[in-house]
């Protein structure tokens, strides 16, 4: 009899999941943080989970990164200074990076073993960035650097996990007001809010929040 193939199941929202198919798992473990699982899936290539939330994959994350840096960043035009919160898995530094306008770009991460599983396993989504002198990379809470940071940006992307475990600071008032006093003016705030067709809540939660 053959045997059964490994399955990860993704059911975050109620009616609706998504399972991927495990050829092998690279990396398990619980960090200090959370659980990360790094596996070569049967058709999107390698993937990564945290705290069983699938948060990428190889083959589509270029939509996801690609449309969170590049939309704020032609919108602005001209920025020099950009802020990444969360993004630890590299993908959008990287498109950070491919504007030559951008002369610094900071990433604040809470988890450093995250960067390091992502570079080794998926050397793909940094591409290198992570080497790159114009990154400097804090590992420390986004909601404690953006309270407590004495620059401004001319643009912040949020590239968070959902508003759960260490994420969950990420999309609340207080963030989002350590948010506005690190922008410049003229400056653009991007951040990913979930899957508006399955977390209404969340996007009009939101809305709230970021209203003056």
């Amino acid at each position: 009899m053959a045997e059964q193939q490994r399955q990860f199941q993704e059911k975050l929202h109620d009616g609706w999941a998504q399972t991927f198919g495990i050829k092998n798992v690279l990396f398990e473990n619980k960090t200090e943080h959370q659980h990360l699982i790094i596996f070569e899936s049967v058709s999107f290539g390698r993937v990564m989970a945290l705290d069983g939330i699938i948060q990428t994959t190889e083959h589509d994350e270029f939509i996801y990164h690609e449309m969170l840096a590049h939309v704020p960043l032609f919108a602005h035009g001209e920025a020099k200074d950009v802020l990444i919160i969360g993004g630890g898995d590299g993908g959008l530094l990287r498109e950070v990076l491919k504007h030559d306008s951008v002369a610094h770009c900071t990433q604040v991460e809470i988890d450093q073993a995250v960067i390091d599983m992502c570079v080794e396993y998926l050397p793909n989504h940094s591409a290198g960035a992570y080497d790159n002198p114009r990154a400097n990379i804090v590992i420390d809470d986004g909601i404690n650097y953006v309270k407590n940071c004495d620059r401004q940006f001319d643009v912040i992307l949020s590239d968070s996990t959902d508003p759960i475990g260490p994420g969950e600071v990420l999309f609340t008032s207080p963030f989002y007001e350590g948010i506005k006093r690190c922008l410049k003016p003229g400056g653009i705030f991007a951040a990913q809010n979930g899957v508006s067709f399955m977390q209404q809540d969340e996007v009009t939660t939101t809305k709230k929040r970021l209203s003056p």
